[in-house]
Parts: C-alpha cells; structure tokens; sequence
C-alpha cells in the first residue's frame, strides 16, 4: 500500500465523523455570526481550538461576559480527557515532533475512537499516512462547515429576523439535546445536581458561578456514589 492510498483509507474511514460534523458545526458558525461577531471569528475558533464543547462555551462565554479565566479554567477542565486519549494511542504516533502536533491538535473524541482500533498495530509510514487522513478529513469537516455557518448567520441576520431569534437558543438546545442522549439510570442524579448547580448560579447572575456549580455538583454527587458502590 502506498502513502496515498493509506491517506486515502484515512480518508473514508473519517467518512462517518465528518458527517456527524457538519451540523453542529454550522449551527455553531451561524450562531456567532447572528450574535454579531464578524465572520473570521468563528472560522478562527474552529481553526484554532477545533473542540466542539470547548468552542460553544467559549462563545456562550463571551455573550455573556465571563472573566477569561473562569473560562480558560472550565475549557481546561473539560478537556483534560485528552491526556488520557494521548497516553493510549501514542506508541502508534510519529515520534517525530512537528509531526505529532498537527495529530494532536486533531484528537477529538470521534478521531480517537476511530484510531483507537489501530493501537495494537506496528507504527509504519503507512498507519501515520491513515492517521493524517482520519484527522484531516474531520478537521476540514469542521472548519467549513463553521464558514459556512458563518456565512448562511450572516444573511440570515438581514433576511430571515425570525431565525436569528430562534438560533440564539443553539447553544442550550445543543448541550440539552447532549445531556438527554446520554441520559440513563446511571448517571440521572449526577445530571440533576448539575441542573440544580447552575440554576444556583444563574439565580446569583454570574455564569460563570453557573458553569462551576454544575460540575461540581456532578462531580460530588457521582463521587458519593461510587463510594457507597464499592462499601
């Protein structure tokens, strides 16, 4: 197999996150775009950061106007996971450095559990080749489907009032529309006592307080119960 047909096999096996990309990477796009940011300002987030959850934070932040180190803090915190996701799959990495960057950079939930499969293999040109394709194409994925969130924000701002309006609520539809997927009899009390955290903060008006309690509320409610679970 050569160099490009491995990119290539990268490529299509990326098919699936790329797809999964599009939308909430124009609804993100779109959503800065109406709330008045210039269009760069998206399409620099999602070239820049190119973490979904972190990016809608941020701009939520922003809207809202967070001091930056409550939100540097809270961006950190949540992709923290992403230490563990190197640990596990960099023995298949480049060792050379100016060609892991680019990789890590990349990592996202989706790509690591693409490239997870591939941990046991004998790092060759060949996996780094596939590797360079699964993050290329999810990282193109993202970014214009941001420019063109952007863009389509920026004519519905002029043309369509209306949508704009109903686009201020992407944000908390798509983090609601998160919790509830993921909603089960393991984790109902944890996701309570973060609903019940950041109603505090937003009674006391500061987000950022509304942000902190959530987790930490999560955090502590899931940590009594795994306690009780192993006594």
């Amino acid at each position: 197999m050569t160099i490009l047909q491995a990119l290539q096999n990268g490529i299509r096996s990326a098919a699936p996150i790329s797809l999964g990309y599009i939308p909430v990477a124009i609804t993100f796009g779109a959503a800065a775009t109406t709330f008045g940011y210039a269009i760069y300002v998206p399409i620099l987030f999602s070239a820049t950061i190119f973490a979904g959850g972190s990016q809608f934070i941020l701009l939520a932040a922003m809207q809202h106007h967070t001091h930056w180190p409550y939100v540097v803090g809270l961006c950190a915190l949540i992709d923290s996971r992403h230490v563990i996701y190197g640990s596990l799959i960099r023995r298949i990495f480049p060792r050379r450095l100016a060609a892991r960057l680019p990789l890590a950079l990349s990592l996202t939930d989706e790509v690591f559990a693409t490239v997870l499969v591939k941990r046991e293999a004998e790092p060759t040109r060949d996996l780094t080749a596939w590797i360079t394709g699964v993050a290329l194409a999810a990282y193109l994925s993202w970014v214009l489907s941001t420019a063109f969130g952007g863009a389509l924000g920026t004519v519905l701002k002029d043309t369509a009032p209306a949508v704009v309006n109903a686009l201020r609520f992407a944000l908390p539809a798509l983090f609601l529309s998160l919790a509830l997927e993921n909603l089960g009899r393991h984790n109902v009390f944890p996701l309570i006592a973060a609903a019940a955290g950041a109603l505090i903060g937003i009674l006391a008006g500061n987000i950022a307080v509304a942000l902190f309690a959530a987790i930490g509320a999560s955090a502590t409610v899931s940590f009594i119960r795994d306690h009780r679970k192993q006594l």
